[in-house]
């Protein structure tokens, strides 16, 4: 609360101030970092500190963007500008690593995922995010930032590290592109909400009209606003142009997401771990997704059992 504001304006200071902040910045801080020791702890996953190279794009982003955010808060802390260090670092992890990042390596963490190179890479780039935005923000910080570095390094403590050192470059170039992701994401999700279509309901296609972005990216924009197909058209009038026509086959695989949310609601609301395997009663579904909701809600049998 104090390091955003200039010194020379006053500051406000109450609860809901002093709790706007904590729900903005803290929490969003711990929930990533919840994330990762309750997923990790499930798989038996264990860090490495041998070298490591990432190779999936959303990992070469946000190791990028850690890089630029630990040069622009240590530029700006050294030239005694708290405020625009702060902001920097509030920056990365509210837009790029909760809301873009972890919610986009969802399906490749956890007991529903498959194991291998994908799994142990979003893992380990979480944790290298963690540990070194934790020696960031320790002067802002302290406990919380203790916490965090000495549970998932065993160390001392974070106030015994030095600066932690930029060990992936910086990539102009991929930061652009996967802002104009977000930015089309963004408006596919205006689109949705106008024609009243739930995300959870796929969609046949989407069509954007900026310079072409990597194949790669354009399928974590269709990940994220749920279409099978992203296609560029650099002639159309429209930023983002959504297929907002339901088929049959779509319509039954919004059924099935729905239930799923469902499932998962009450797998939350009983107090289950993600490990927790579990049988599940349901109304009727469409069947040819029976495998792809035991899958998602990790349920060893589902069967017709509530109207």
């Amino acid at each position: 609360l104090y390091l955003r504001g200039n010194p020379e304006n006053n500051v406000n200071f109450g609860y809901h101030v002093a709790d706007e902040v904590r729900r903005y910045f803290h929490i969003r801080l711990w929930n990533v970092y919840s994330f990762l020791v309750n997923y990790a702890r499930v798989d038996g996953w264990e860090p490495t500190k041998d070298p490591f190279e990432p190779k999936n794009v959303l990992d070469r982003y946000i190791l990028s963007r850690l890089s630029e955010t630990i040069i622009n808060v240590e530029n700006n802390l050294v030239d005694f500008r708290p405020a625009e260090a702060i902001s920097f670092a509030e920056k990365f992890v509210v837009d790029d690593l909760s809301n873009w990042y972890v919610r986009r390596i969802r399906d490749r963490v956890g007991p529903a995922a498959e194991n291998g190179e994908g799994k142990n890479a979003a893992y380990q780039t979480l944790w290298l995010v963690l540990v070194d935005l934790s020696k960031v923000l320790s002067p802002m910080i302290p406990f919380m930032t203790e916490e965090i570095f000495k549970n998932l390094t065993n160390e001392e403590s974070v106030h015994l590290q030095t600066w932690p050192e930029t060990k992936f470059l910086v990539d102009e170039e991929l930061t652009d592109q996967m802002q104009r992701a977000v930015e089309v994401s963004s408006e596919a999700h205006s689109l949705r909400k106008e024609a009243n279509i739930k995300v959870r309901q796929p969609l046949r296609g989407l069509t954007y009209n900026s310079d072409p972005l990597p194949s790669e990216i354009e399928k974590i924009i269709a990940a994220e606003v749920n279409v099978k197909e992203v296609t560029n058209d650099k002639h159309s009038k429209k930023q983002v142009v959504l297929d907002t026509e339901i088929t049959p086959e779509l319509k039954a695989e919004g059924e099935a997401r729905d239930l799923v949310r469902a499932i998962q609601e009450k797998r939350k609301e009983a107090g289950l771990s993600v490990s927790d395997k579990i049988s599940v009663e349901a109304p009727p579904w469409p069947e040819q997704f029976t495998d792809y909701i035991k899958k998602e809600t990790f349920a060893a049998e589902i069967r017709v059992g509530v109207e």
